[in-house]
């Protein structure tokens, strides 16, 4: 590619149809491997998604996914828009992608994607949401109690948190019947799990998958020394060996998920949950990788009640 070409791509986020805020992307490897075959007629499928996330870590060209997707909406009108400048005679040809955001998602976007809608892995373990945790009484404690939703500090994902609270050397679990076939997921696939922090009695967060009363893995994510939202992701590596659990659970039967916190000896502890995935790192299918990402400056809050519209708009310059 000579100087004269320029690729680039942006998303344009629109409110009641006014334009509220641009962010330019990064095209990634598969992003462009997929440009490539698309070009050359090689390519499986048109239609496109785009996803939201709350990760903020920085966009790279190996980037495969968001850092923490909780939402992917289907695009639903593609269009061509070429224009040629008066003064240089240098012209634009783009493709314009747009979807509408239903009024029922709410959450604040800190990252955005383009994907191909089948972002399948080469098997049918794929990269899923497990919970965004604001159905709080599908979780029940030991004696079949739902905690309270909170809804302060303004999570990230939907409108609430499920707050988890122990005292000091103790332990709290909360539990949700979620059927899960995890025997297909390598050991270096992971879980993502995004909360909120609140004290730094916080010994640690944990998750186990049970396939039955007594048989579960258990996966931990240590606390903080600092207060606030966090989001951290461990192998399943740390699920399967980690020698926290309890039996020899059947990974093709995993029935019920828990999660919960351990306080230290100092004192009493809190975290907020608000989502939990699991992630393919090993076995996607590169023609369906994530074709580009975009990191916000500034995050925008998509608000339960109300539509949006994004538009990702892919130029060449000649």
């Amino acid at each position: 590619m000579d100087n004269n070409v320029d690729v680039f791509g942006e998303y344009v986020f629109y409110d009641n149809d006014k334009e509220i805020y641009r962010s330019k992307n990064l095209i990634t490897k598969f992003g462009k491997r997929y440009l490539t075959q698309y070009l050359a007629g090689q390519s499986n499928t048109n239609l496109k998604d785009i996803a939201l996330g709350v990760g903020s870590t920085p966009a790279t060209v190996n980037d495969t996914q968001l850092g923490f997707e909780f939402y992917k909406s289907p695009v639903s009108m593609n269009s061509i828009d070429i224009q040629t400048s008066p003064l240089t005679g240098l012209s634009t040809y783009g493709v314009v992608y747009k979807t509408t955001l239903p009024v029922d998602v709410a959450g604040i976007i800190n990252e955005v994607g383009l994907f191909p809608s089948v972002s399948l892995g080469s098997t049918d373990y794929a990269s899923n949401s497990i919970s965004t945790f604001e159905d709080n009484q599908s979780w029940q404690d030991s004696l079949g109690v739902s905690p309270t939703s909170v809804t302060t500090p303004f999570p990230k994902i939907g409108t609430s948190y499920l707050p988890i609270a122990a005292s000091a050397s103790q332990s709290k679990e909360y539990f949700y019947n979620f059927t899960l076939d995890i025997s297909g997921y390598s050991a270096v696939d992971s879980l993502t799990l995004a909360y909120y922090q609140s004290d730094t009695n916080l010994d640690y967060v944990f998750v186990r998958t049970y396939d039955s009363n007594n048989n579960y893995y258990e996966i931990r994510f240590p606390g903080s020394g600092t207060v606030g939202y966090k989001i951290n992701s461990l192998t399943l590596n740390n699920l399967y060996s980690s020698g926290f659990g309890s039996g020899t659970p059947d990974q093709t039967a995993i029935v019920k998920i828990s999660v919960g916190v351990k306080a230290k000896s100092s004192g009493a502890t809190t975290a907020l949950f608000d989502g939990l995935r699991i992630n393919d790192e090993d076995s996607f299918r590169t023609d369906y990788g994530m074709i580009s990402r975009s990191v916000l400056t500034t995050p925008i809050t998509k608000s339960l009640g109300k539509q949006m519209v994004i538009e990702y708009r892919l130029g060449i310059n000649f």
